[in-house]
């Protein structure tokens, strides 16, 4: 058994040292600019694999949800502690079905997820099969030059706007159809604010950064 919170920390620990290791080998440096952006692409990819899981098992989550919106009824914040602070038997790590528990406890803030008609769950899934290629493009790209500057700056700007643009608008529909009614403010800065902001502060970085590249047609600012 592998507990979770375990799980995601080698994953995410594990692979952005590896980008930032392979950027050390190839410049013979540990450039700040760089390791940031692999760390963010890291984490996104992590999520990418869970939104295939959300995709996958869509009804597995729903039926989760259902299981635990009244159960767990005023007290949401347990249920995800519950989850995160389980073990997945380490078979199962590459499993879809092994990471339901994070999206079925999500919709007990945003039912939308257990909801494949919903804004969130198209959003969501959708960003999963449409930037998982080209971030990861893009963040090995920063390291191996794979295009020209100016082309991954562009293909940047692309990928960056879409992740900022559809977690302003995320933000948007939770608020305007009130799903935070009925939760505590902490509780929704905490689980959607933190979860979803990352997805709006560090784009508006990586699209400046995009910006430079094309300006300067050059890998400077990652050395």
């Amino acid at each position: 058994m592998v507990p979770i919170p375990v799980a995601i920390v080698s994953f995410v620990v594990g692979l952005s040292a590896l980008h930032i290791g392979v950027h050390h080998h190839e410049h013979g440096v540990v450039n700040f600019t760089q390791a940031g952006l692999a760390a963010f692409l890291v984490i996104n990819l992590m999520i990418n694999l869970w939104e295939f899981a959300l995709h996958k098992e869509a009804a597995k989550v729903r039926r989760e949800w259902e299981e635990t919106q009244l159960p767990y009824k005023g007290r949401e914040a347990e249920r995800a502690r519950e989850y995160f602070t389980s073990s997945i038997r380490f078979s199962e790590l590459l499993s879809p079905a092994a990471w339901t528990g994070v999206w079925s406890s999500y919709a007990l803030y945003d039912p939308g997820y257990a909801d494949k008609r919903s804004f969130g769950w198209n959003i969501d899934v959708g960003n999963a099969w449409s930037t998982v290629i080209p971030a990861t493009v893009f963040a090995w790209g920063m390291t191996f030059e794979l295009l020209p500057a100016r082309l991954l700056g562009a293909l940047g700007i692309a990928v960056f706007w879409q992740m900022f643009y559809g977690t302003a608008v995320y933000f948007f529909q939770f608020f305007n159809n009130k799903n935070h009614v009925g939760h505590s403010p902490a509780a929704v800065a905490v689980i959607v604010g933190s979860t979803n902001g990352l997805w709006f502060v560090v784009p508006l970085w990586a699209l400046w950064l995009c910006v430079r590249l094309i300006e300067t047609n050059s890998y400077a600012m990652f050395r």
